[in-house]
């Protein structure tokens, strides 16, 4: 099992699109590492790639998203904070004495999935259906 991405999952920006398609390669090496018994191996490197991706990518969705004026700027934001509360929750339950247990990998596992789901199939894709209809071209931004 694992998850994929979908162009139906596209907001239209190509560096969002490309920023949410790079999470879903992480999350399913990820879950091949756990299928393989590889996972906790694996979990310190993802969420070192998680720590950057927040960072960059609620930064530059953000952005675009003040740029065009989105009306659920605020709640969307606050989505972001609760995703980056959760990652350091999960970065948190690790001891540096121990390597990640199996409750480590189920968390991880169970919050990305929760993200996935939740926010890129529903919040993001939401947020993509206002840009296609107010005109946004990334670039230049409202038409």
């Amino acid at each position: 099992m694992g998850v994929y991405w979908r162009k139906e999952l596209e907001i239209g920006v190509v560096e969002i699109d490309r920023q949410h398609q790079s999470l879903v390669e992480s999350f399913n090496s990820f879950l091949l590492a756990c299928r393989n018994g590889k996972g906790s191996s694996e979990l310190l490197d993802l969420l070192k790639f998680l720590d950057g991706y927040v960072l960059q990518h609620f930064h530059a969705e953000e952005a675009i998203q003040k740029a065009s004026l989105y009306p659920e700027y605020e709640s969307h934001r606050l989505q972001h904070l609760g995703f980056v509360k959760k990652i350091q929750g999960l970065r948190e339950l690790l001891t540096s004495n121990e390597p990640p247990q199996i409750n480590h990998l189920i968390a991880t596992n169970t919050v990305l999935l929760d993200w996935f789901i939740k926010h890129i199939s529903g919040s993001d894709s939401h947020f993509g259906r206002y840009l296609l209809e107010v005109g946004y071209v990334a670039d230049s931004g409202l038409q």
